[in-house]
Order: C-alpha cells, then sequence, then structure tokens
C-alpha cells in the first residue's frame, strides 16, 4: 500500500529519552557517592576521596568544597547515564550493559590513585575491591534503571535482559 494510507514501521530507536538518562545517572550517582562515603567511614579507606578528588586538574584550586566535588561526580554520572540510555535503545542486554559500564569505570581508580597522594595507592587492595564493589553495584543499579525504561517503553524483548 502507498500513500497517505501507507503506515510507516515504528522504529525501536526513540529521541534520547533526557529526563530518564538523567535522573538514572543523578539516582546511580547518588548511590555511588553515598555508598562510598559509608564505606569510607566504616573502613577508613579513602574511597570517597579518591571518588571526589580532582585536586590533579590544574585550572581548580587545589582544595574544593565537597558539594562543589560531588557535583561534578554527578556531572559525570549523567555523562554515563546519557551515554548508557543512548546505547541500550541500540540494541538489547540493558542489564549487562549497566554492569559492563559500572566495571568499566572502575578501572579510574588506576590513574586516579596515582594522579594524588591523598587517595589509597595502587596496591591498595582492600580498596580497590571496595572500589571495585561500589562500581560493580552502580552498573547493577544503571542496569535496572534502564531494564525498567525499556519495560515501560514495552520494549519487553530486551527489558528480560
Amino acid at each position: 500500500m502507498s500513500g497517505p494510507q501507507a503506515i510507516e514501521p515504528k522504529s525501536s530507536i526513540h529521541p534520547l529519552p533526557w529526563i530518564a538518562a538523567t535522573l538514572t545517572g543523578i539516582i546511580t550517582g547518588l548511590f555511588l557517592g553515598l555508598f562510598l562515603k559509608m564505606v569510607q567511614a566504616y573502613t577508613g579507606e579513602k574511597v570517597y576521596t579518591l571518588l571526589l578528588n580532582v585536586d590533579f586538574v590544574p585550572w581548580l584550586p587545589p582544595i574544593l568544597p565537597e558539594w562543589f566535588e560531588f557535583t561534578l561526580h554527578l556531572l559525570v554520572s549523567v555523562i554515563i547515564g546519557l551515554f548508557y540510555f543512548w546505547w541500550i535503545q541500540r540494541s538489547d542486554f540493558p542489564l549487562v550493559k549497566g554492569f559492563l559500564l559500572g566495571a568499566f569505570s572502575s578501572l579510574l581508580y588506576i590513574p586516579l590513585s596515582l594522579l594524588s597522594v591523598r587517595v589509597p595507592g595502587l596496591l591498595d587492595f582492600k580498596a580497590i575491591s571496595l572500589w571495585i564493589i561500589g562500581h560493580l553495584l552502580f552498573g547493577i543499579l544503571l542496569g535496572v534503571c534502564g531494564r525498567l525504561w525499556k519495560r515501560q517503553k514495552g520494549d519487553s524483548h530486551s527489558a528480560r535482559k
């Protein structure tokens, strides 16, 4: 059938859901920040300090208020959320992709620990373990948010994964 009566098939790729992606970034970033803050308070391992540390950025003052550093952390989380939502719209497996992003972001421990003297060292295995656990939980939460969003949008095939 051609002409005005022809119905175009709906694409499964929607414009980037800015609100859902931004909220997911904020929620997952808040979770990771609060988790690492509690872990640091309980264990003394400076994993929260590492998360917020930006003293190696040359154009920033060496000491910044915690709220400002946390805001920078949330900005990075929102960027990850936007990328994640872009990614899951183009293929299935939102839980796996969230977990992969959490695992990948945990690798930031290496450069961050090398760039400052006020954070755990590269060979601090307790801090590394806590950092990885926090980021894997971040990734799982990212995946859950993506799965819920896909289910809400009616993409039940990929929401199961």
